[in-house]
């Protein structure tokens, strides 16, 4: 019996999908003249979301809340090695998370870490404005009552046109976080541009 990864088969799967979809449209004679006939519309609609990226997350987050994505508990398992060998130091660890959305990695990472300092940025201000009201679906830490000012440091930033230098101090990271990032297609060479 061959065990495959979850992440190697879910990806098989939507390259199937993809493979599947795509001789669909190729070989429908009725679908291919609309398919061409919205290129010729919209030949830009890949920069076009990408341009108004801040509305589509914002207009997300409003209507999604927190209710999404799942808060990630299993980071406190696989990257615990990052954060509990100075667990009786005094030098406190600061993970920057990069599109931290409505804090469904950096909650369940500060209830495992108590001496764990997180900036938090996202490019939507209702997701800044989530984590800021510590709100949360699970019940394990009480509604994201974790949430202190001392504790995380949540602001806004696009980090393809803003320079995150200028929020937050050179070398004062120890781990960086970009949970969904990759997955929206930005590059990081978009995000190195600086």
């Amino acid at each position: 019996m061959t065990v495959v990864p979850l992440a190697i088969a879910v990806d098989l799967r939507y390259r199937r999908w993809r493979h599947q979809f795509s001789l669909f449209i190729s070989h429908d004679p009725w679908f291919r003249p609309m398919v061409i006939q919205a290129a010729g519309k919209y030949p830009n609609l890949a920069e076009y979301y990408q341009k108004n990226a801040t509305k589509f997350w914002d207009n997300f987050y409003k209507r999604h809340k927190n209710k999404f994505f799942k808060d990630r508990h299993y980071l406190e398992k696989d990257w615990g090695q990052y954060f509990s060998d100075d667990a009786n130091s005094a030098n406190v660890k600061v993970l920057l998370e990069v599109g931290c959305g409505a804090g469904n990695t950096i909650f369940p990472l500060i209830a495992a870490y108590p001496e764990l300092y997180v900036q938090a940025c996202d490019i939507s201000p209702h997701a800044v404005a989530l984590v800021k009201a510590g709100q949360t679906f699970t019940v394990e830490i009480q509604s994201h009552a974790e949430f202190k000012e001392d504790r995380v440091n949540a602001f806004l930033c696009d980090v393809t046109v803003d320079n995150l230098l200028e929020k937050i101090n050179p070398s004062s990271v120890d781990v960086i976080t970009l949970m969904v990032m990759f997955s929206c297609e930005i590059t990081p060479l978009e995000i190195l541009h600086k």
